[in-house]
């Protein structure tokens, strides 16, 4: 007489293949998570002007106040961001720090908006009032840690495995658009900054300063198509 079910055989062989099913796996979702922030950096501009339209809105932190559909997808896109960062992890103690940095810093550019107002003397609308006191230099602050964080990151550390492709010439290729997505997200807000206050005539409304962020954030994205495209060459993943 049987004392219960039959134990199932313990099968050896998906033993023996699950370690490398799982690693295959975990690198495709490492490879998601990068191309995703590309996405997310591209999209962002693009889908705000399609919501909230262009004119007046000269700058990416203002659509925070143009409606609240623009306000989800700001805040949406750069907690999202924020958090892919946190759990991306760096090929190095360093990396992995810098990326944790960038990621903190992004959730608080999301939680610590712009004032609503965009110039000096600008009548305030009584439905942004609450807006009126935001730390609106945190925002600032947090945008600078987020993009010279990233930018070291493309420029110092991201080249470190480049040595193990046997072409140099595609070796080449991948340092210098790391280079450049690095060097862009550095200067990014340093070129607002600039067009905002040291203009002949300096004016909060300047288009220019909303191209400019747009040029810093399509570099983020640049940077992490350009890895993606590196981490699949590299583990020769089609």
């Amino acid at each position: 007489m049987s004392d219960g079910p039959e134990a199932e055989p313990y099968d050896w062989q998906r033993a023996k293949e699950l370690p490398a099913n799982f690693a295959d796996q975990a690198v495709r979702s490492y490879i998601f998570l990068s191309v995703g922030m590309g996405f997310i950096a591209l999209a962002l501009p693009i889908l705000l002007v399609l919501v909230g339209g262009y004119e007046g809105h000269y700058s990416i932190s203002y659509f925070y106040h143009v409606s609240p559909l623009c306000r989800d997808i700001l805040v949406g896109s750069l907690c999202a961001t924020g958090a892919f960062l946190f759990l991306f992890r760096g090929l190095s103690t360093l990396e992995n720090w810098l990326l944790n940095i960038a990621g903190v810093a992004a959730i608080s550019i999301a939680i610590n908006p712009m004032s609503a107002q965009q110039c000096a003397g600008d009548p305030l609308p009584a439905s942004l009032a609450l807006n009126a006191h935001a730390p609106a230099w945190v925002h600032g602050v947090s945008a600078l840690i987020f993009f010279t964080s990233i930018g070291l990151v493309a420029i110092f550390l991201s080249k470190r495995r480049l040595g193990s492709l046997m072409w140099k010439p595609k070796r080449q290729r991948f340092q210098a658009a790391y280079t450049a997505a690095g060097m862009a997200m550095i200067l990014m807000p340093a070129a607002v900054i600039a067009t905002h206050f040291l203009s002949a005539a300096p004016d909060c409304r300047n288009p220019w300063i909303f191209w400019l962020e747009c040029f810093g954030i399509w570099s983020f994205s640049a940077y992490w198509f350009v890895k993606t495209t590196e981490y699949r060459t590299l583990l020769r993943i089609h």
